[in-house]
């Protein structure tokens, strides 16, 4: 996680900001972003519920809006979806713990939420909560044509196979070809099975 925010849904204050890795957003436009975001997702969700994987270049964008807050996680391809949502619902629990009286009559003071910080730092573990283990898939050598003459390949996995560079993961490969994660996974798999691919962790 390389980045958390934590907006006043109503009148879209960034009032927490902690930045755990490279990215460079201001939090205030992304704030305003993020607020306008919700606003199109609560038609969505009536009101309340999670966005996922709204993607914004290099990243992935947790949206979570409850109890008038907007808590929006900027997550990298090592990040763990769901475990990064348990991370976030925790946060909020706690912070309603502490803050919900102060919120119900705020008037825009920042520094009373100072020393909550370190509490999100520690239940982010700094950013890294929701790491896990990246690989990418790399061809040992190149495939004969005759694993699809003789029926242990389909032409389409066949070509897949081409693009395994021990760099790409499931998620990029699946954008470059233009094929459900899904399948690609699938794919890896079968490949692997048949101990034609070896996977690098990036």
């Amino acid at each position: 996680m390389d980045a958390l925010y934590l907006i006043h849904a109503n009148s879209g204050n960034c009032i927490i900001f902690r930045k755990y890795g490279q990215l460079e957003f201001n939090e205030d436009l992304i704030s305003g972003f993020l607020t306008a975001l919700k606003d199109f997702s609560s038609e969505v969700t009536g009101g309340k519920g999670k966005m996922k994987n709204l993607g914004m270049g290099d990243y992935n964008i947790l949206l979570l809006n409850e109890s008038g807050l907007l808590i929006a996680a900027a997550l990298t391809k090592r990040d763990d979806d769901s475990i990064a949502y348990r991370a976030l619902k925790e946060l909020l629990a706690e912070f309603n713990k502490e803050f919900k009286n102060e919120m119900e009559t705020w008037n825009g003071n920042l520094k009373i939420f100072k020393q909550f910080e370190a509490k999100i730092d520690k239940i982010l573990k700094n950013g890294k909560v929701a790491e896990k283990d990246v690989f990418a898939a790399v061809l040992k050598k190149k495939l004969p044509k005759q694993l699809v003459e003789m029926g242990a390949l389909t032409k389409e996995e066949f070509d897949f196979a081409e693009h395994l560079n021990g760099i790409d993961t499931s998620s990029v490969l699946a954008e470059k070809v233009g094929i459900p994660v899904e399948k690609v996974e699938v794919m890896i798999e079968k490949l692997k099975n048949l101990g034609l691919v070896k996977l690098n962790k990036l």
